[in-house]
């Protein structure tokens, strides 16, 4: 690989100065058409590239958006960074991407990197650690001339720009149709349940199956949920379930494939899950889709907008969500 030359080495190459070369790169008007052509081919011929951090020391700015997530395993998340890199692409800006692993600590130090000179922006969601501990600390403290967006995983108490799906309403409405579609008992499998998305979705099906029957719960790691529904399954006349996130959603698909329920449509399943996994289940899986890659997008959209106009209204986009059927809510004949 060629090696770069400074702003230096290339003045002194033409026999200028550093000032002329600066300007004659920046365009400026003080400077000949002929000496910028000069200088130009001659920084392409000799590989210059601008100092960043020089730049940006000058300008104020970094340019850099950085980017927290607390899994990159979770489709959504994936789908949304996939959605904030789309449009971050298409700007002059670049990202730096943080994984936390639902770690508060690492979230902490994310931040305390992030924001010690390296960003103008932060787009974050928060890890299930920094929910459960209810510590918020290192948010409040973030400068006031960073600015943060918040999406999925949000805190009220921080005032800032925020995006989030209607996890309540998503099933609500989920369970209403297993309860138009004739379905007497149904469960809630969730191992989120210490997680706001969680505790929204949780309470929409609490809400919605009250005048049914009481709420049947069962939350907790994958392999417990499992266990529990395949007692459940045998015991009592469960004809559906709501799984809240992909670990339960597997653990709720296999259980009803062990007990022979899920291809003749005696139990319906709706979960969440991407589409490459709930495609290719054999019966495909009916999904709530919560539209990742429109969460990235919009939230990428409104940080980049809060930069150009720090001064405007705090704003919270809700993204509705919809309901993806497939075989595990369809009547068999």
């Amino acid at each position: 690989m060629k090696k770069s030359i400074t702003l230096k080495e290339l003045a002194k190459l033409l026999k200028v100065s550093v000032s002329t070369v600066s300007k004659a790169l920046n365009d400026s008007h003080e400077i000949s058409e002929s000496t910028k052509r000069k200088v130009e081919e001659a920084a392409k011929l000799h590989n210059y590239k601008p100092n960043r951090a020089a730049l940006n020391l000058k300008s104020g700015k970094t340019n850099t958006i950085g980017v927290i997530l607390p899994s990159i395993n979770n489709f959504f998340l994936a789908r949304a960074l996939r959605g904030i890199e789309s449009v971050v692409a298409t700007t002059n800006y670049n990202i730096v991407i943080s994984i936390t692993n639902e770690s508060h600590e690492k979230e902490v130090k994310s931040i305390e990197a992030l924001t010690n000179g390296m960003v103008d922006g932060i787009i974050i969601s928060m890890a299930e650690e920094t929910q459960v501990l209810q510590d918020f600390s290192h948010l409040h403290d973030i400068p006031d001339d960073i600015h943060v967006l918040m999406f999925d995983r949000v805190e009220k108490s921080i005032k800032c720009d925020k995006v989030f799906v209607d996890d309540y309403d998503a099933v609500l409405k989920a369970v209403r149709d297993l309860k138009f579609k004739g379905r007497n008992k149904i469960v809630l499998a969730s191992t989120i349940s210490k997680l706001s998305v969680g505790k929204q979705r949780t309470k929409g099906y609490i809400d919605s199956i009250k005048d049914k029957h009481d709420p049947i719960l069962i939350e907790g790691p994958e392999d417990f949920i499992e266990l529990k529904l395949n007692k459940l399954l045998i015991e009592e006349n469960i004809d559906a379930i709501v799984a809240l996130d992909e670990e339960a959603s597997l653990a709720s698909f296999r259980a009803g494939k062990k007990n022979n329920l899920l291809e003749n449509g005696k139990l319906f399943l709706i979960g969440y899950a991407g589409k490459t996994i709930s495609e290719h289940l054999t019966p495909s899986l009916t999904t709530v889709d919560q539209h990742g890659k429109k969460v990235g997008r919009t939230s990428a959209k409104l940080l980049l907008e809060r930069l150009k106009r720090p001064n405007k209204d705090i704003e919270e986009i809700i993204i509705d969500s919809t309901l993806l059927e497939r075989e595990t809510t369809l009547k068999k004949s």
